[in-house]
């Protein structure tokens, strides 16, 4: 269908043919997979809906039906086969890994003895808290190991979080007043909490667990924090004080199987998502310095999307509008303004960076953390039919 005047601009009286049409195979291959990025396809789509003819200016909602092709285009393109793209990738990343491990020629007691390996290899000594004979400690032991006392806790965590969150700029004096007297409780609190847990448990048992060095640091800021004169005299933010006290959060951690899963399949792709990073860097560093030597002297004075901010004059700010484009934010956008001053190489820089930055780098980001999970998870069913279960191990503990 040809398009030669939709959604045109107007430049010195003179109509001109947008970048996105249909007036040959490879504008008409270029503008849908522009499409399929989801990258400012609304704009396309109303553009071809008030078409109306050759060299006839366009006309609102002049074909309405035409919108279903975009529509279907999307729902096959962006919602299977790209999804499709994401599977192959996730496979073989998997593959490789599988390889690398030199697992596959494993028979089943062969791969139960090497699981088991690693849950020896992973398993820890525990420090089990000791009752102690005091009776005034015995009675502080019972309330910190109940069940009760931790839901106490977590509940004043919520609520804490939640008096944080209702502070804004410009509040009123008896809301600030409400507020401080609410920061001073929860301070109380949590100081009587950690104040519970030495007695009952000792100094030395309570440094030992990493979640009580992380609540005593939390408590011994919040107590500073309450005198604002010292505050001023260490020349602490408030703002950061603000954060860390917010982190009391992460001890739902604790609380929560589910969260715990999360967490330690962060921890677990870590090294994965680093090298996977670095990887991306390198590339993100030759496209960048490629884009300087294609790009860097484009004027602009009269572009929508290169601006002060987004442009290749300098190595940063290459780095930086790349990094922008492996998001998917307005890529095509600035692929088009590259086009008028560089002609077709900035149509294939572009496509090259979509094509290995985003659809391929941004993707394995996501099957390093699915396959973290998914050995995460499989650990876990597993061991319920390991001989040597992972219950034993805890109970050795």
């Amino acid at each position: 269908m040809p398009t030669t005047d939709l959604n045109q601009t107007q430049k010195n009286e003179v109509w001109i043919v947008p970048f996105n049409n249909y007036d040959d195979i490879l504008h008409s291959m270029m503008t849908f997979f522009e499409i399929s990025t989801l990258e400012m396809w609304p704009g396309m789509m109303y553009a071809a809906i008030d078409g109306t003819g050759l060299d006839q200016a366009p006309k609102l909602n002049n074909s309405q039906f035409t919108s279903l092709v975009f529509i279907i285009f999307i729902f096959f393109t962006t919602f299977f086969i790209m999804n499709l793209f994401i599977s192959v990738i996730v496979d073989k990343f998997n593959e490789e890994i599988k390889k690398r491990q030199g697992s596959d020629n494993f028979t089943d007691e062969q791969k139960e003895w090497v699981k088991i390996q690693r849950l020896l290899v992973h398993t820890n000594p525990k420090i089990i808290p000791v009752e102690p004979i005091n009776c005034f400690r015995l009675q502080c032991f019972k309330i910190v190991q109940s069940q009760a006392f931790e839901y106490v806790v977590m509940s004043a965590i919520v609520i804490n979080t939640f008096f944080l969150c209702i502070d804004y700029y410009g509040k009123s004096e008896e809301l600030e007043r409400v507020l401080n007297n609410s920061n001073f409780s929860f301070v109380v609190f949590f100081t009587l909490e950690m104040i519970l847990k030495i007695t009952a448990y000792g100094f030395e048992y309570y440094w030992y667990v990493n979640w009580n060095k992380f609540d005593f640091i939390i408590v011994i800021m919040s107590l500073v924090a309450l005198d604002e004169n010292l505050l001023e005299k260490l020349n602490f933010n408030p703002t950061a004080l603000r954060i860390i006290r917010v982190s009391r959060l992460l001890r739902m951690v604790k609380t929560s199987e589910g969260l715990r899963t999360l967490l330690k399949t962060l921890f677990m792709s870590l090294s994965n998502i680093i090298n996977t990073a670095a990887l991306l860097t390198l590339i993100l560093f030759t496209f960048g310095v490629a884009g300087m030597s294609l790009f860097g002297q484009i004027p602009q004075d009269d572009t929508e999307f290169l601006d002060h901010n987004v442009n290749f004059k300098s190595f940063y700010l290459s780095m930086m509008t790349l990094w922008r484009a492996a998001t998917g934010e307005s890529w095509n956008g600035i692929m088009h303004e590259c086009f008028y001053s560089e002609g077709i190489i900035a149509v294939i820089f572009w496509l090259l960076f979509q094509l290995i930055a985003f659809f391929i780098f941004m993707n394995v980001f996501i099957a390093v953390i699915g396959e973290s999970f998914n050995d995460n998870q499989a650990t876990e069913d597993e061991n319920d039919i390991l001989a040597l279960k992972k219950k034993d191990i805890k109970a050795f503990q």
